[in-house]
């Protein structure tokens, strides 16, 4: 055998080596997300929410999973199948589609992290259908959902400084975000702007104007935007990160009179 042939050979099973060890490696992780579709097939919700993450859990109940698979066409599944597996560490990914009852074939994403009782799926990300812009916006939420991420947050944060501690704004962050911040250093942190309660219950009422968007390399999203109130502009930076079926806050700082610096 010519050794050029022979390389060309041992290339192809190093790389059959390779995809068997990855396989073998992520059977768990398949498994996982694969249990939680026959789940869903067959109606049983408790099943299906006892193989989400803690975090995943604490922002989302099994009335709201139930009703995101319906609303996404995710409860009635025929097959799945996995064509990219990734792991890192304690995390995989598992992307690929969904075949429904009736055929149709659903892009969809899978994030899962290693457990004490195994893995658990800590996202589920459905591709989103329509127009879609070139480049790092293919993940961003449409503009309608941008807006009413930031409006909701600044009316939580509202009703925070009025009840004199951040525990609803705490509340409603993503679970890396509780884990990281006590409530009683998120209430230092904001310590002085509790003073200004009503002015934040005002501008809450307020229709912002949404400067900037973007998904940083850490994933996380970015929406700057500002209030045009008199005699200043109010500017507002609010971060997210997805965790379970939508973005979960992540922080949030402002600034009268000039943009906040990044």
């Amino acid at each position: 055998m010519k050794t050029w042939m022979k390389v060309v050979l041992g290339i192809v099973v190093g790389i059959s080596v390779l995809v068997g060890v990855i396989f073998w490696l992520t059977g768990d992780v398949t498994k996982a997300g694969e249990e939680f579709f026959a789940a869903v097939q067959n109606d049983d919700m408790d099943a299906a929410y006892a193989l989400l993450s803690d975090d995943f859990k604490a922002g989302t109940s099994k009335e709201d999973l139930k009703a995101y698979l319906a609303a996404n066409a995710l409860d009635k599944i025929k097959e799945t199948s996995w064509g990219s597996r990734m792991m890192t560490g304690g995390v995989a990914e598992l992307e690929g589609t969904i075949t429904t009852v009736g055929g149709s074939k659903i892009p969809l994403k899978l994030r899962l992290i290693d457990s004490e009782a195994g893995w658990q799926i800590n996202a589920i990300e459905k591709d989103t259908a329509g127009f879609k812009t070139a480049g790092s916006d293919r993940d961003l939420p449409p503009a309608d959902k941008q807006k009413q991420l930031f409006r909701e947050t600044m009316t939580i944060f509202a009703q925070s400084l009025s009840d004199g501690t951040m525990k609803k704004l705490r509340d409603n962050g993503a679970g890396a975000f509780q884990r990281q911040i006590s409530l009683e250093d998120l209430d230092k942190a904001y310590e002085g702007s509790f003073k200004f309660a009503g002015d934040f219950s005002d501008i809450a009422k307020m229709s912002p104007v949404i400067d900037s968007v973007d998904v940083g390399e850490d994933g996380a999203l970015n929406i700057r935007g500002h209030y045009p109130t008199k005699p200043r502009t109010v500017y507002v930076n609010q971060a997210y990160e997805y965790e379970g079926v939508g973005w979960k806050f992540l922080g949030l700082v402002y600034r009268v009179g000039s943009p906040v610096k990044n």
